[in-house]
C-alpha cells in the first residue's frame, strides 16, 4: 500500500490536483468550532450487514491532533533531508564500493520517501495554489500564509469528497449518454476526477493517516482526529498494549541484571 501511494504521488507531482476543477476550493474554510465531525470513507458508505455488536465501529481511539500531524510531516522531511546528506558523506569518505554502493541505495530509498512526502504537503498545505501574502514590519520578512492546520485538512477533505461526487455524477452522465463523442468527454472528465481523487485521498493517508478503508471522526474543539474501531478491535489493542509492556518490562529487568555482571567484570 505504501508503495502504490508513492507511485501515485511521484506521478503526480502534486501538479495536477493543484490545477484541479475550481469547484474544489471556492468555499469557507472555516470549520465550525461546536459540532464533531463525521469523516467517512468509501468502504463505510456501503449499507451495513448484520454484524456482532462487538464489530460495530463505535468506538473512538485518538488518531493524532492536526498539529501533530504537520509536525510530523515537517520532522520527517528535516530527518530525510539530514539522512540524505549523511549518507552522501559516506560514499565521499569511503573507498569501499559495496558501503558506496549500500550508501546510494540508501540516498535512493531517502529521496523516493522525501519526494512522497513534499508532494502529500503540498497538496493538502498548498491545496489551490493559494496565495495569501503577510509582511511582518519587524523583521522586514514577507511570508506566504496556507492557513491554519485545522483550514487545510477541512479544505483537504472537502476537496477529496467533492471530487468523489463529481466522479460519481459524471459516471451517471456517462452511463446515460448515447452519443459517442459526448460519451468520450465525459469519460475523460471520470479519468481526470478519479485520478485527482486518488492523489487527495493518498496526501490525506501520508499526512493524517486517514485511508478509504476506515471511517473516522473529527472534534474541532480539540483539533483531534479519531479512528473510529469496534469493542473487539479495542480488545486487541490492549492486548498488544499489554504484550509490549511485558517486552519492554522484560528487556528493562535484563539490562538491569546484565549492569551489574558487567561491572563485577572491570
Amino acid at each position: 500500500m505504501t508503495s502504490e501511494i508513492r507511485k501515485l504521488l511521484v506521478l503526480v507531482a502534486g501538479a495536477a490536483i493543484l490545477t484541479a476543477p475550481a469547484f474544489a476550493w471556492g468555499q469557507n474554510d472555516e470549520a465550525k468550532k461546536d459540532d464533531k465531525v463525521e469523516i467517512v470513507e468509501d468502504a463505510a458508505d456501503a449499507a451495513a450487514e448484520e454484524v456482532d455488536e462487538k464489530d460495530i465501529q463505535n468506538k473512538l481511539l485518538k488518531l493524532t491532533t492536526l498539529e501533530d500531524a504537520f509536525k510530523k510531516a515537517l520532522r520527517n522531511n528535516q530527518l530525510l533531508q539530514r539522512y540524505i546528506v549523511q549518507e552522501n558523506a559516506k560514499v565521499e569518505a569511503t573507498e569501499d564500493e559495496e558501503a558506496k554502493q549500500a550508501a546510494r541505495k540508501n540516498i535512493g530509498a531517502a529521496q523516493k520517501k522525501l519526494q512522497t512526502n513534499n508532494v502529500a504537503m503540498n497538496i493538502v498545505f498548498g491545496l489551490g495554489r493559494r496565495r495569501t501574502y503577510q509582511y511582518d514590519e519587524v523583521s522586514s520578512t514577507i511570508y506566504l500564509r496556507v492557513g491554519t492546520v485545522e483550514e487545510a485538512f477541512a479544505r483537504t477533505v472537502r476537496t477529496r469528497d467533492l471530487l468523489r461526487n463529481f466522479v460519481v455524477q459524471q459516471k451517471a452522465l456517462l452511463e446515460a449518454e448515447k452519443d459517442e463523442e459526448k460519451k468520450a468527454e465525459i469519460q475523460a472528465k471520470v479519468d481526470n476526477g478519479t485520478r485527482q481523487y486518488g492523489v487527495v485521498a493518498a496526501a490525506l493517508q501520508v499526512i493524517y493517516g486517514v485511508n478509504t478503508q476506515r471511517s473516522y471522526e473529527y472534534n474541532p474543539k480539540n483539533a483531534t482526529l479519531y479512528l473510529k474501531i469496534s469493542e473487539n478491535e479495542l480488545d486487541k489493542i490492549k492486548v498488544q498494549i499489554s504484550e509490549l509492556q511485558e517486552k519492554q518490562k522484560a528487556a528493562a529487568e535484563e539490562a538491569g541484571t546484565e549492569a551489574p555482571a558487567e561491572a563485577a567484570k572491570e
